[in-house]
This record gives C-alpha cells, sequence and structure tokens, in this order.
C-alpha cells in the first residue's frame, strides 16, 4: 500500500523538477508541457490510490496554507 502511494507522489514531484528546470524560451522548453502532463496525471493517480485519511490531510493541509497564504497577501495590499 504504501509503495502504491509513494510511487505516483514521487513521479509527480520528478515531473513538478523537469517542468520547473526547463527554460521555455528555447527548443530545450519542449519537456516542460510533458513534464507537466505527466505530473498532473500521477497526481490523479497518487490520490486515486492513497487511503482516505492521507487525502484529508492533504485537504486540511492545503486549505491551513492558502489560508495564511491569503492573509498574507492581504496584509501586503
Amino acid at each position: 500500500m504504501i509503495a502504491s502511494c509513494l510511487i505516483p507522489l514521487t513521479v509527480c514531484l520528478i515531473a513538478w523538477l523537469v517542468a520547473a528546470g526547463t527554460d521555455n524560451r528555447t527548443l530545450d522548453g519542449i519537456p516542460a508541457p510533458i513534464a507537466a502532463i505527466i505530473g498532473v496525471c500521477s497526481l490523479i493517480w497518487f490520490v486515486a490510490v492513497c487511503p482516505w485519511p492521507v487525502e484529508l490531510a492533504l485537504v486540511l493541509a492545503v486549505l491551513v496554507l492558502g489560508k495564511a497564504y491569503v492573509q498574507k497577501i492581504l496584509k501586503v495590499g
């Protein structure tokens, strides 16, 4: 069960690193969209196979971090 959750998460993180490290202004930027597509697919795969407590923890983490980020923006602006 743990391996089935870690494989798509690892693929998603590697795809994110490839997409973030690719220069989009040259022909070397071709792997960026491919990595983004692979990353999204593996993220969907990760959410599909991970147990519900992990999904709940991820949703709560996104909500807490999102609220903190929005409050930081509102204080600056």
